[in-house]
């Protein structure tokens, strides 16, 4: 385990009022009183720590979540739901699948990591460095548009299917949007999504099932969601 993180974790053991306190100060500071961020973000905070200290490659993950939430300050288009707990979620939703994961803990990382480019203009080379090849190329085939160049759909999503990094998060962040769209969408970007997921995002996850057979569970845990929740989408917006 990284030895700042370990000697800080080991600390906190130690002396647990100095987290309780370090903890309350940060998200007060970041989202005021927002208690269902706070649960979930400690949550998978927690859980990171405890399986790094066994598992060393969830260590990145653990440094994205930290690197992420300093970025990601300010609030989703509601206007009161902290941006942050997009990723927060995804991440949650993809736990519960780790197991059947080939690359997990970069999984988590890229997932926590994948709008800081296109949303911050956070250069590739800078993920790179910090997080490593593995995780910086998975957020960017996630990245949809960076500095002025917008990928071509078909590409974009061709290009994807062949990471299983990649297409595992794509579909957990659609699952996620779809979640959250209702509210704060119009009715027409509402029915843009779900034809992309029907003309795009389906057609990728298929694909990356037979390229990516390890995963294949995984693929058709978020189809089947995905196409739940635009059944129950063409029949509210109907």
């Amino acid at each position: 385990m990284d030895k700042f993180i370990l000697i800080d974790v080991l600390y906190d053991i130690i002396n647990p009022q100095r987290e309780i306190n370090l903890r309350e100060c940060k998200m007060q500071e970041l989202m005021g009183n927002d208690n269902s961020y706070q649960s979930l973000f400690i949550a998978v905070r927690y859980w990171l720590i405890g399986i790094s200290q066994n598992d060393h490659q969830y260590i990145p993950a653990l440094k994205a979540l930290e690197y992420a939430k300093n970025i990601h300050i300010g609030l989703r288009k509601d206007g009161k739901t902290p941006e942050f707990q997009h990723q927060i979620e995804i991440v949650h939703y993809l736990r519960t699948l780790y197991t059947g994961l080939m690359y997990p803990g970069a999984t988590f990382a890229a997932a926590l990591l994948h709008d800081v480019p296109e949303d911050y203009d956070i250069s590739f080379e800078e993920i790179e460095e910090l997080f490593g090849k593995k995780i910086s190329d998975a957020v960017r085939l996630l990245t949809k548009k960076h500095r002025g160049e917008k990928k071509e759909m078909e590409l974009y999503f061709e290009e994807m299917a062949h990471c299983p990094i990649a297409s595992v998060i794509k579909g957990g962040d659609r699952i996620n949007n779809h979640q959250t769209m209702h509210p704060v969408f119009t009715k027409e970007k509402q029915i843009s999504y779900i034809t992309e997921t029907k003309d795009f995002i389906i057609p990728m996850l298929k694909k990356a099932k037979h390229i990516h057979v390890e995963q294949e569970y995984i693929y058709e845990n978020i189809k089947f969601i995905l196409k739940s929740q635009m059944v129950m989408a063409n029949h509210r917006l109907s």
